[in-house]
């Protein structure tokens, strides 16, 4: 298992010392003499023929040197993925993990990227940070603290473009000010402590603010600084200048920012195809990025990143197994596909890399507490239904049947080996015990049955409810048709009801569900503190009380609803911890809340969801045996892609 987060609190140290990498030594060492920098042979003979400057003059002052997994690498070869869908998330986790700060690779702190170095006051209203001297963007002009206030400016605080300031950027209802101190320095200042700010800067909603800022490409399409700026809206085929902007800046979630070939970036690799309905996207080596390694080589050392857009997951496995894919774990992290993987090693000519979800639950099952049926709210209120329902749970048969025994029954708190971790917390009510499941359940009251056995709630009718599940997870279904068995056997009628992931999203944020089931609980730290939505109603994702978590966000919301004095004391100490600069602080916050959920039980946990699988091909090196898997972490971005290579 990966190493926890038992390092967390370094990241405190470096906002305290201001340098922001002290004690890193794989981002610290300082890099070769200028004179001694070394680039791509393709790049070279372009600096021969006079086509670019020479690679000294490409590299910003002091280029952040990165060490190798293994060992230096050496240039060239093209790296082959495959993608799905628009929505696939591939490219910004494979090519377009930059930012001002970014995750060390074992995701243990905040570590600089294209911030050279940075600070917080002691209470976590200001953020300085110092930029690279000299970076330049994909296209050679340079990337100073301007184009970081165009972003701010004109992108984040225009109604138009950002009709809502995200909630990461604001203290309450107040935007994060975002000031130019020198051409290398700016600074965030918040009204009140934004304890979490480097936490979301170097996730995935952290690529935002560098995809806004080419300030010099995207002035062009900004009714502010170009008067004609319809005709480029007309040849977009835009319905305004607004959606043409919107489209070349994109955001996390969406992939229109790799439609366009012409956007400068920071990143490793520039787009040369874009995902525009073609069957390939194509991205091939920056000339002008700004980090090398430990011999004063210029990053990355792969020439091409193709993505091949298939049709359907089956598609990529397909690829995978015939050795089509040179290292990818995207659309290929589950177990099922593991064992597929593993059958065909020495046929692909490839080797496994363990890629560990980063949440702890392999299903969750989320009775909707504010569920608009009034007697179904009622009987999923009562914390010893819940209770009930998990002790009637045989999670040993769910794993051996579903998970080939790689899981252990588990509930929805963090992993083993986290900071956070709590033994009782993971275990309780985990054991298969119909007999305390029946008077776990009696002692709700509802110990009346009908002619079939099944239990009558208090409207005089039987206790029936259904789950949403995906149709795209038959481990899912299979698994709540197991526990459908399980609860018939106490008197509980539960129906299983298959639904398009979509869909079920759409119920879930009506609160329209009766119950869902879903992947979950933070099973790192780091994830558990930026997305604590099983531990307690954070939002309208928190499925087992939607319109509690709705409440939290926006009390005046049309679908709010007060939540109990447990979970409001819950939402109070998160808005503590929010507040929280210190990584300890955080932690002890979250230890209060983490007791709360043990003590309430909202979320029944089934098993602890087993380690997955990439591929990299047997010719592909420097990626590491063991890395999280997770959106947050922008899985594989954070091991340094620009230092894997192939020989």
């Amino acid at each position: 298992m990966i190493s926890s987060q038992r390092a967390l609190g370094r990241a405190i140290l470096y906002l305290s010392i201001g340098c922001g990498v002290l004690g890193i030594p794989e981002l610290t060492m300082r890099a070769a003499l200028a004179a001694d920098y070394k680039e791509a042979p393709s790049l070279a003979k372009e600096v021969a023929a006079g086509k670019l400057p020479p690679v000294a003059e490409r590299l910003p002052t002091n280029p952040l040197v990165v060490k190798p997994v293994n060992s230096i690498g050496s240039y060239g070869g093209t790296w082959r993925q495959a993608l799905v869908g628009a929505s696939d998330g591939l490219l910004e986790r494979t090519i377009g993990y930059t930012r001002l700060v970014r995750w060390d690779p074992q995701w243990t702190g905040v570590v600089p990227d294209v911030a050279e170095s940075y600070s917080a006051n002691s209470d976590g209203t200001v953020y300085t940070f110092k930029l690279r001297k000299g970076i330049k963007w994909s296209d050679g002009t340079p990337f100073t603290a301007d184009d970081i206030l165009f972003w701010y400016n004109d992108i984040l605080m225009n109604k138009e473009i950002t009709p809502a300031v995200p909630r990461w950027l604001r203290s309450g209802n107040d935007p994060v000010v975002v000031s130019k101190v020198d051409d290398e320095t700016i600074q965030f200042s918040f009204k009140t402590p934004n304890g979490m700010l480097l936490y979301y800067l170097a996730s995935n909603i952290g690529s935002d603010i560098l995809a806004g800022s080419p300030a010099h490409y995207l002035k062009k399409f900004h009714k502010a600084y170009n008067p004609d700026v319809d005709q480029l809206v007309k040849a977009a085929g835009a319905p305004s200048w607004v959606a043409l902007i919107q489209a070349k800046v994109g955001n996390w979630q969406s992939p229109d920012r790799w439609r366009d070939a012409a956007r400068p970036v920071l990143d490793p690799w520039k787009l040369t195809v874009p995902y525009t309905g073609t069957t390939q996207v194509v991205a091939e080596r920056n000339p002008y990025y700004f980090k090398v390694d430990p011999e004063g080589n210029q990053l990355p050392y792969i020439d091409r990143v193709t993505y091949d857009v298939m049709g359907d997951v089956q598609s990529v496995i397909l690829k995978a197994t015939n050795g089509g894919l040179d290292m990818q774990a995207q659309r290929l992290n589950s177990l099922e596909t593991g064992m597929v993987l593993a059958a065909h090693r020495e046929q692909g000519g490839y080797k496994l890399f363990k890629v560990q979800p980063a949440w702890s639950n392999g299903m969750l099952i989320c009775l909707n507490q504010t569920v608009k049926n009034p007697v179904l709210r009622q009987v999923f209120q009562n914390k010893d239904f819940r209770i009930g329902l998990s002790l009637a749970i045989n999670r040993d048969e769910i794993n051996d049947i579903l998970y080939a025994g790689q899981s252990r029954p588990y509930q929805a708190v963090p992993r083993p080996g986290t900071a956070l971790y709590d033994e009782k917390l993971a275990t309780q009510y985990t054991q298969f015990d119909v007999k305390a499941a029946n008077a776990a359940l009696d002692r709700t009251g509802f110990t009346k049955r009908d002619d079939q056995g099944y239990r009558i709630g208090p409207d005089g009718k039987r206790i029936a409810f259904s789950i949403d599940v995906q149709t795209a997870r038959k481990d899912h279904i299979d698994a709540l048709e197991l526990i459908r068995k399980y609860w018939k056997a106490v008197g509980i009628d539960m129906q299983p009801k298959p639904i398009e992931s979509s869909f079920a999203v759409a119920r879930m944020l009506a609160n329209d569900q009766e119950g869902l089931v879903w992947i979950g609980g933070g099973g790192y730290d780091f994830l558990g503190l930026l997305d604590p939505k099983w531990y307690f109603p954070y939002e309208n994702q928190s499925a087992f009380g939607s319109a509690w978590g709705i409440y939290y966000q926006n009390p005046k919301d049309p679908n709010a609803e007060e939540p109990p004095a447990w979970a409001k004391k819950q939402q109070d100490l998160y808005t503590e911890l929010l507040k929280t600069v210190s990584d300890e602080g955080k932690l002890a916050l979250m230890r209060q809340i983490l007791a709360i959920t043990g003590e309430e039980f909202p979320v029944i946990g089934t098993d602890m969801d087993p380690d997955n699988y990439g591929v990299v091909k047997t010719n592909f090196h420097n990626v590491p045996d063991i890395m999280p898997d997770t959106a947050f972490y922008v899985t594989p971005g954070p091991t340094n892609p620009e230092q894997y290579f192939m020989k």
